[in-house]
Formats: C-alpha cells, sequence, structure tokens
C-alpha cells in the first residue's frame, strides 16, 4: 500500500474521527505513524487496497490499543461478507506484533459450531447454506470466552478454516487470546433483533419468497440471542455498503480466491444460495442501519468513501 496514495474520504470526515477519538492534532498523529523506525506491516495489505483503508480505518483502531494500555476493551466491526474485513483484520494483528502492541481480532465465525451440529442448526434453511446464519454460532462459548476475557485470563479461542468439507467448513484448532483490545469481527454483528420480518425489500428480485419469510421470521428470534454478545462491545464499527447488492461481486471474487489459494470454496449453486441469503435473510435496512458507533461507506469497488459519526458524541 502506498502511504500516500489517493484518498477518497474527505479530511473533515477524518478529523471527527480523531476526534472521537481523543486525538485532538491530527497533524501530529499524522507524523506519529510515519516514522522510519516503525513497521507497519504494509505488504500485509492487498495490493489494491486505498490509502484510506490505512489512514481512516486501520490506524484509527491501531491508535485505540495504543492510547489504552492495560485496558480491556472489545470492539466490533461490522460488515458484509467479501468487503475487506477479513484483511484488514490480518493487517492489524500484523502491525500490532510488529509495534508491540496488545490487540488481536477474533471473528465471530471462528465460533461456529463443529461440524456435524453446524450441519443440524443449518438443516432445512431454504437457501441451503452451510453456516453464517443467526444460530450457527456457538452463543455459550463465545459468552464464556469474552467472560472470562474480561476477568484478565488468558483464553482459547477456536478456529474455522472455511475450506474444509469441500467448502462447508469446519473447526481447524485452537488459539491463545490474551490483548487488551479485542476486534470482534463479522457479517451481522451489532444486528438488533424486534424488527418486522414481513417488510419489503426494494430492488430485490426475485422477491421474498414464502419459504424465506417464514425463515426470516425464525432468524428474527434467533437475533434475540445474540443480544447479550452486542451489550459486551465498547465500541461499534461497521462498514457500510453505498449498494447492498454489492455482495454479489465481492463474495464471487472472496470464494473464487479461496479456490485459487486452498483449491477449496463454495461454488455454483451453494455460492448462489449464500449470496440470496445475504440479501434476504435479515432485512436490508435493518443491516443497512445498525446503530454503529462510526460508519464508513464501502463502494462496491471497496473503495472507503465518507465517514459518520452516527451514535458518537
Amino acid at each position: 500500500m502506498d502511504l500516500d496514495g489517493r484518498q477518497l474520504i474527505p479530511r473533515e470526515d477524518q478529523r471527527k474521527l480523531l476526534d472521537f477519538l481523543g486525538i485532538d492534532d491530527p497533524d501530529q498523529w499524522r507524523r506519529s505513524w510515519i516514522s522510519p523506525s516503525i513497521n507497519l506491516g504494509l505488504d500485509a495489505w492487498h495490493p489494491n487496497s486505498s490509502a484510506d483503508w490505512l489512514w481512516s480505518l486501520g490506524l484509527p483502531i491501531l491508535s485505540l490499543a495504543r492510547s489504552q494500555p492495560a485496558r480491556k476493551e472489545l470492539i466490533g466491526l461490522s460488515a458484509l461478507p467479501g468487503c475487506g474485513k477479513s484483511s484488514l483484520g490480518q493487517w492489524l494483528e500484523t502491525a500490532a506484533h510488529n509495534l508491540g502492541l496488545s490487540l488481536q481480532v477474533i471473528s465471530i465465525d471462528d465460533f461456529y459450531f463443529p461440524a456435524d451440529q453446524l450441519e443440524r442448526s443449518m438443516k432445512g434453511n431454504p437457501w441451503g447454506v452451510p453456516r453464517a446464519l443467526p444460530g450457527s454460532h456457538d452463543l455459550q462459548l463465545l459468552q464464556r470466552t469474552l467472560e472470562l476475557w474480561r476477568k484478565g485470563q488468558s483464553i482459547q479461542c477456536p478456529r474455522f478454516d472455511k475450506a474444509l468439507r469441500n467448502g462447508r467448513g469446519d473447526r481447524s484448532g485452537w488459539r491463545a487470546c490474551h490483548a487488551d483490545l479485542l476486534v470482534l469481527e463479522g457479517w451481522f454483528v451489532g444486528c438488533p433483533a424486534g424488527y418486522e420480518a414481513e417488510r419489503k425489500e426494494e430492488g430485490l428480485e426475485p422477491p421474498v419468497t414464502a419459504s424465506e419469510l417464514a425463515y426470516r421470521k425464525q432468524t428474527e428470534e434467533i437475533l434475540r440471542s445474540y443480544q447479550p454478545v452486542w451489550t459486551e462491545l465498547d465500541q461499534l464499527w461497521q462498514l457500510r455498503a453505498t449498494d447492498h447488492q454489492s455482495p454479489q461481486l465481492w463474495k464471487r471474487q472472496q470464494e473464487d480466491a479461496m479456490r485459487t489459494t486452498r483449491g477449496s470454496s463454495l461454488n455454483g449453486s451453494e455460492l448462489d444460495g449464500f449470496i440470496r441469503m445475504i440479501l434476504s435473510a435479515i432485512p436490508s435496512e435493518i443491516i443497512q442501519n445498525i446503530p454503529a458507533d462510526v460508519v464508513f461507506e464501502v463502494d462496491p469497488g471497496r473503495d472507503l468513501t465518507r465517514i459518520h459519526l452516527s451514535r458518537a458524541s
């Protein structure tokens, strides 16, 4: 990534974000990150990533770890599949390691049930997806893990490998998580319950079917069990697609990349079903208006274009 590459986000947007984070001198803050002695691990970024991802998203998150040492803080990161949040997470961990900052990224997807239980939890969904829906995660394990982490104990987080079982995925071990700042990422992190599942979808073709609507209602009920996890979040950041249809492109690109690197991925009707699920399982208006503290607009090309502090004071 080019530190001085093109940036679309207005400087005023970035200034308001830094002010929210307690950074009152943006120029000094910027200089603090470009010292020759600082290794930001820029090679970990996707080569097509714009500098906005670094200056307006990545470094502000690292600044939380830098400014509040030895304080347990949980940041939620919500974004539709394929937009780049996993790549961001990998870079955050690389940069934090290089800089000696106590930060780790965990995905709600790593808390999927093991294969057999995962298959049972997803049985009968109208999209035929093997995972990703509310109800596919071991919430007891996630809540217990976060509770122990809050108490200062070193925790073990599961790993989930989506390439296993011909792209259906399975658990693939555990890793120690001991950081003071944890970032919890996932496509519906922070999504509320209590909405009307019957609401109409603008631009969804074909329209929501009867079987999809029935499962929508079930999904809304299941989402209620996720709310205690969301209340643990100290802040919620969202990468909000300016076009809710973007997952059709992003998810296909993501699976193509996994097939190239791992030799296995979702494809054909399975991939079509997954994309349809993302577009219809939860009303797009609910996903687009998750009550986040910090919202980044992401265009179909994955460029960040604006920042909104919708709940930040």
